[in-house]
């Protein structure tokens, strides 16, 4: 799959069109990245969104015991660190590649260059972003009244 197709494909950019997909590639850089590997730590400063292209990514936090524990395991068209386009202060989880992977990555700095080239394109992105989170405080909400109840 092509990077254009890619982003075709990611919920992130849904309805957007190909000129305005083609804009928005022009900003995102590739990275390999190898099996087992940590693409950023819990904490750490925010800087990029990340669109995995092939492989996986595991999301992971660190509990109260000390032991990690997985939240997520991502695929190909599926985006995580969103966080990062809205704000630079620490990760809130972590993230390791599974197996050989390859991501897309676009920076907050250019993201914000996104914003000035297309602020429509832009605008879209974060609605999407902010109705991505919507839905995960709400997961997250009835998860932890569920661990509440139980």
């Amino acid at each position: 799959m092509d990077n254009l197709e890619l982003l075709h494909h990611t919920m992130l950019f849904k309805g957007c069109s190909d000129e305005e997909l083609e804009l928005a590639l022009g900003l995102f850089q590739e990275r390999q990245i190898k099996s087992n590997t940590t693409i950023f730590t819990e904490n750490m400063p925010a800087e990029a969104l990340y669109i995995i292209k092939s492989g996986s990514v595991r999301i992971s936090v660190m509990a109260g015991d000390g032991h990690e524990r997985g939240l997520l395991l991502l695929a190909p068209g599926e985006f995580f660190g969103e966080l990062a386009l809205i704000q630079g202060e620490g990760r809130l989880a972590t993230a390791k590649s599974e197996g050989q992977t390859e991501l897309l990555t676009l920076t907050r700095k250019d993201f914000q260059a996104l914003l000035d080239l297309d602020p429509r394109t832009g605008s879209r992105l974060l609605m999407t972003i902010t109705k991505l989170l919507a839905m995960r405080i709400r997961a997250y909400g009835d998860r932890f009244r569920n661990l509440l109840t139980a």
